[in-house]
């Protein structure tokens, strides 16, 4: 036992590089400043930041808030509290909590209120007000008492409080006063409602904070996407049909709706163009227009709440199934329509786009937040400390930068960026580029693909268990996979872009029951990203190509925000480049979970060789060029049998 090992670290011994990364998160917490840290998989990330931030919580009265986007990440971050309490034998209080929707007894799963926010608050509300809702009224000090004595998965506490009666969401929230640590998702600080219900709820002020972001490549995105919104010209269609007959002001009032629509299409095909920028005045100014004209003039929000109203009264009539079926149909059509015409009107810097086809099918209008430094940056300055934290949080610069951590945005903090090395034995983790191999749409076509199916079967023919091979999308993963021989073919499990959890997951036994199996996924996806892989069930991974992203007017609008704030270089790597990397990387890290783990990476594109592309990759990266990936694949496992 080493004599300096912390006394709440459960382990008998810390890692290399696990020690620097704890000792880096205790001074950030101790001097209430910022960490962001490249750490890679295996250096034991989430204790090495549970404990030093654990610690200084209980002796200086914080509240850590563990944020995680995945399920699994929950589950990871409770074991992890429950060995430390066990080890410390000390008493300290831990809730896991999910979003209110997913932890209500009453909204079951697949139910209109967990897709739709909006009306969920509505008829959460309403059930509260009215004393109608049995679980928010009860309140069972027993279930309370064994959620602050016991660290329990949210699934328990779901179950433990839905059998007793009692709110879970409420429950969970009311012990939240007296937890050092919440576990939640980023919503819980980083979407400002929520953000500012949830603190006043538990009593605590952004100062009395600790935030960890574990997995901090996806919160850019996420902040993003939580201000984003699409409307297709098929869905107002839809909804105006279903209220022809029961409600002819807004049937026209949609139909209205659709015609500006018509006239944005119209001006795209003037214009030849299959994207064109949208004001967001332009909407607006054109639907209150189209109000003011009716026999009865509503305003712009009248119509928005008279949309919510309609939605609230759908569904709820008991007929037969294909009526309910139709009603909850309009639900959603209409709450669609609301929620994106309420949304729409945000005044942060949003990308508004409306997209045409060639052929004039199913126009739309989205809009997407451009710069998630505005909800990030006000939580980085008011909370304690703040750890940002990722296996592929490189670099680890531009994470801080584009979520708004940097020393001139954010005074009296100190901003630390750390790329830590992976711990694995170097020996357990080979690293190849195949040379005269590329996706570059320039060159792809039926020879290139030839050439990448024949080079993925060769390198098969030499592993020795599980194999993945991620492509930039589906498209391409269905024009390769044509040319792969049959003995590959008949191995392959194959993720396809309509598969649902439940099919996915089936997809995951099936690879991890069949040790010669071939998993066929895509960069970005579910394998690459969602799942963990565990015991060390892939022994060779191949990555197809880079995901660029098209240039579309949303990435070229992105790029150049970018550029016009970080200047040209660094916009075109923030905005176009780093985010490819980052799906490679995700990839390319599910093959080795731990220190024990070995796995053969084969980067199948020549550019990935070459400048600026191999620049991207951790100071840990060495890869090797070749055109002969087979040979080192084969001798990778005769090295692996020798030293079996």
């Amino acid at each position: 036992m080493e004599e300096d090992k912390p006394s709440f670290f459960p382990f008998p011994s810390i890692r290399e590089g696990q020690r620097e990364f704890m000792e880096d998160v205790k001074q950030a917490v101790e001097g209430g400043n910022i960490l962001a840290a490249h750490a890679p998989t295996g250096i034991g990330k989430t204790v090495a930041v549970l404990v030093p931030a654990l610690q200084y919580a209980i002796q200086n009265d914080k509240t850590v808030f563990f944020l995680t986007s995945k399920r699994s990440q929950h589950k990871i971050a409770i074991d992890t509290l429950r060995l430390i309490k066990e080890h410390a034998k000390r008493n300290f209080v831990v809730v896991d909590i999910i979003s209110k929707q997913s932890m209500c007894p009453r909204a079951k799963a697949g139910s209109i209120y967990r897709e739709f926010y909006s009306l969920f608050s509505e008829f959460c509300r309403s059930e509260q007000k009215n004393r109608r809702c049995r679980y928010f009224v009860n309140r069972d000090e027993e279930a309370q008492q064994r959620i602050r004595k016991e660290i329990m998965h949210v699934e328990e506490l779901y179950e433990w409080c839905s059998f007793r009666g009692v709110c879970p969401y409420k429950a969970a929230l009311e012990v939240g006063e007296s937890a050092d640590v919440l576990v939640c998702d980023y919503n819980y600080l980083f979407s400002s409602d929520i953000a500012e219900t949830v603190l006043e709820k538990i009593g605590k002020g952004l100062e009395d904070v600790i935030v960890i972001v574990d997995e901090a490549h996806n919160l850019p995105d996420r902040i993003r996407n939580n201000l984003s919104s699409e409307l297709r010209m098929s869905t107002i269609t839809e909804a105006a049909r279903g209220l022809r007959y029961t409600n002819r002001d807004i049937y026209g009032n949609l139909m209205e709706l659709e015609r500006i629509f018509a006239k944005l299409a119209m001006k795209a095909r003037k214009s030849k163009k299959e994207e064109m920028n949208v004001d967001m005045a332009f909407l607006v100014d054109e639907m209150e227009k189209v109000l003011r004209r009716r026999i009865e003039a509503i305003s712009y929000d009248d119509f928005v709440n008279s949309l919510r109203n309609i939605a609230e009264r759908s569904g709820t009539s008991e007929t037969n199934e294909n009526t309910k079926y139709k009603d909850e149909t309009l639900q959603r059509n209409v709450l669609n329509i609301a929620d994106f015409l309420d949304e729409w009107r945000t005044s942060e810097k949003c990308l508004r786009i409306f997209s045409v086809s060639q052929h004039n099918e199913n126009p739309s209008l989205h809009f997407k937040l451009l710069d998630p430094s505005i909800v990030s940056e006000p939580v980085f300055a008011g909370a304690h400390s703040t750890i940002m934290m990722s296996g592929t949080l490189c670099p680890a610069e531009m994470y801080a930068e584009i979520l708004g951590a940097s020393s001139d945005r954010i005074k009296g903090k100190e901003i630390v960026l750390r790329e830590y090395n992976s711990p694995f034995p170097e020996e357990n983790r080979l690293i190849v580029v195949t040379r005269g191999l590329t996706t570059r749409y320039t060159e792809r076509g039926e020879k290139m693909y030839s050439k990448i199916a024949g080079k993925i079967a060769e390198v098969a023919e030499y592993v020795q268990g599980g194999m993945a091979v991620f492509f930039p999308s589906y498209a391409l993963q269905r024009d390769i996979a044509v040319y792969l021989p049959e003995e590959v073919r008949r191995k392959a499990i194959v993720e396809r872009r309509e598969m649902r959890k439940e099919e996915k997951n089936r997809l995951y036994e099936l690879l991890r029951d069949d040790s010669g199996g071939i998993l066929l996924a895509v960069q970005g996806g579910s394998f690459s990203e969602g799942m963990d892989f565990e015991s060390n069930m892939l022994k060779a991974i191949i990555v197809v190509g880079l995901p660029l992203s098209p240039p579309t007017l949303e990435v070229k609008t992105v790029v150049g925000y970018y550029m016009g704030k970080f200047g040209a270089e660094k916009g075109k790597l923030y905005g176009y480049l780093y985010p490819a990397i980052t799906k490679v990387l995700q990839a390319a890290g599910r093959g080795i979970r731990s220190e024990h783990d070995r796995c053969i990476i084969i980067l199948m594109d020549s550019r990935f060789a070459q400048f600026p592309y191999k620049n991207c990759f951790p100071a840990d990266y060495h890869v090797t060029s070749t055109d002969r990936a087979e040979e080192f694949a084969k001798s990778f496992f005769k090295y692996r049998n020798a030293k079996l």
